[in-house]
């Protein structure tokens, strides 16, 4: 059985749905399945398995996934060109009203396409994994996808990344010192859906009740620069484990999410959690249990965050409940039900 997991974007940017088609990808081939990634460009650090898009011999294989919705022409073509034998497999990763709903930008037309794309391949693949069941209720209600053929298979991580103590440098490569309270922000920034300028708010606040608290946020755009502020920039995915072990609390006030990567990755360092209850996130965080969810308006988060820096005890217990929890999302268990997916449809 060959597989060409598509994706119309740069694999070089440390997204979620990069991560995910790439190291499902890798999972896949421990596993025995022959994979190959086709995307518009491909990542530095390995090109093995890895085409473009354009030059992808559709006939080759024998199930094409998908993943995401920005592809355009290239979904005419694939379909025109289908052989009898190969089957479509098409992965949601979040749905793009869904974020139109989150951040009420009405004129993003670059959503509506990408809706129409995400419909379309939905309605017209022959099994759809969605990787939230907020995204399965969106494929169900609004693309009207057929229940039995749509799984739910989220996302995962390397648990192995997150062993062992952080590099002894991290905090003095970025101006930290042992002193700080540091609040880990990684996403972008610049995207009002991911609630930077809340974070930002409760930052100023934070910062005169405790000079020492500090904003790890990665890569950094969005913010201002600030006294409580610390831009990593461009992070390798390879070192970005390090980062998160150095951190004491993890903040996600998002508008708008479908099963963030960051909050998986965060429980697998071990970090007390503070996050909003979209998408996906009430799927894995259990409120007061393994993290603390923010009200639907995310008016609590200087609360929340200010709990988290004066009550220990409420740390450690967030943080070894994540620890385990995590231990539900990784890449070997996903690529099983993954390739049981590919299976079911011969």
């Amino acid at each position: 059985m060959k597989i060409a997991a598509c994706v119309s974007i740069d694999l070089n940017n440390n997204g979620g749905v990069e991560k995910h088609v790439l190291r499902l990808a890798d999972a896949c081939r421990l596993q025995g399945i022959s994979v190959d990634v086709f995307a518009k460009t491909g990542p530095t650090t390995s090109s093995d398995h890895f085409y473009p898009l354009s030059e992808m011999e559709i006939s080759q294989y024998d199930i094409i996934h998908t993943h995401s919705g920005y592809y355009g022409p290239r979904f005419l073509e694939m379909q025109l060109k289908r052989q009898r034998h190969q089957r479509f497999v098409h992965t949601l990763h979040g749905v793009s009203l869904n974020y139109l709903f989150g951040c009420k930008a009405w004129l993003n037309w670059r959503c509506y396409w990408s809706t129409f794309i995400e419909g379309m391949w939905s309605r017209y693949a022959d099994h759809v994994i969605a990787v939230s069941n907020s995204d399965k209720r969106w494929a169900l209600s609004s693309f009207k996808v057929t229940p039995s053929k749509l799984s739910v298979i989220n996302n995962g991580i390397v648990p192995s990344q997150f062993d062992g103590p952080a590099e002894s440098d991290m905090r003095k490569m970025l101006g930290l010192s042992e002193d700080n309270k540091v609040i880990l922000f990684v996403g972008r920034g610049e995207d009002r859906v991911k609630g930077t300028q809340e974070i930002t708010e409760s930052m100023e606040q934070l910062y005169q009740e405790f000079p020492d608290v500090r904003l790890m946020a990665i890569p950094g755009t969005g913010f201002n620069g600030a006294p409580w502020s610390c831009k990593t920039g461009p992070i390798d995915h390879q070192k970005i484990a390090d980062c998160y072990k150095a951190a004491d609390i993890f903040v996600n006030a998002s508008m708008s999410e479908s099963f963030p990567l960051t909050v998986v990755e965060a429980m697998g360092a071990g970090l007390p959690i503070v996050a909003s209850p979209v998408g996906g996130i009430p799927d894995m965080i259990q409120n007061q249990q393994n993290g603390l969810l923010l009200k639907p308006d995310r008016t609590d988060l200087t609360t929340q965050l200010r709990r988290l820096i004066l009550d220990q005890p409420l740390c450690e217990k967030l943080s070894h409940n994540a620890t385990q929890s995590a231990k539900n999302y990784n890449w070997q268990a996903i690529a099983q039900q993954t390739i049981q997916v590919y299976e079911s449809l011969y």
